[in-house]
């Protein structure tokens, strides 16, 4: 059994296999050139979703579904807007492709089916990229820029991977 995990924005999208005994097969990231319209951002996903589909047979697909209330101020309605519109071309693409429609999973729920727990006030994306290191520790790599910081994609994919794992405790 092979689950897809996904980790949809509109700049870039984490992406990431395991099997039935949580075993890392594939985690890598989609970056989209800025100049290009989301529709176009969706071809680029979806050349990727067929290139997959050829090398691998994938059971389940999961995506971590968009924000639905705004964070303090660093998301706007404009913003939401966008990332729904593009997670729904992209959740299309995955039903057209695979056959059935992806699991949408909200990101905490994902974090708490895996037992991650983050406290209030911690780094997040920072607390998420070292529970899939320790997780997978020879086959998750971080690399990190010259300020000591994960050097961007890293928190696309550690998520990614924590959605395919959730997504493999709900079946």
């Amino acid at each position: 059994m092979i689950i897809l995990g996904l980790d949809i924005s509109s700049s870039r999208v984490g992406y990431c296999l395991i099997n039935e005994n949580e075993e890392l097969l594939l985690v890598d990231e989609i970056k989209f050139k800025t100049n290009l319209e989301l529709e176009e951002r969706a071809d680029v996903f979806k050349k990727a979703m067929e290139i997959i589909k050829e090398h691998s047979e994938v059971d389940y697909v999961f995506i971590e579904q968009p924000f639905m209330a705004f964070s303090g101020g660093k998301t706007t309605a404009v913003t939401m807007a966008k990332l729904q519109r593009f997670n729904g071309m992209c959740s299309y693409v995955v039903h057209s492709i695979f056959g059935s429609p992806p699991t949408l999973l909200q990101a905490n729920k994902a974090r708490g089916l895996v037992d991650l727990k983050i406290k209030r006030g911690e780094n997040t994306k920072l607390k998420v990229i070292e529970w899939v290191q320790e997780k997978y520790p020879t086959s998750f790599l971080v690399e990190y820029t010259s300020h000591g910081n994960p050097k961007p994609g890293t928190d696309d994919k550690a998520d990614a991977v924590v959605i395919a794992n959730a997504g493999l405790k709900t079946i």
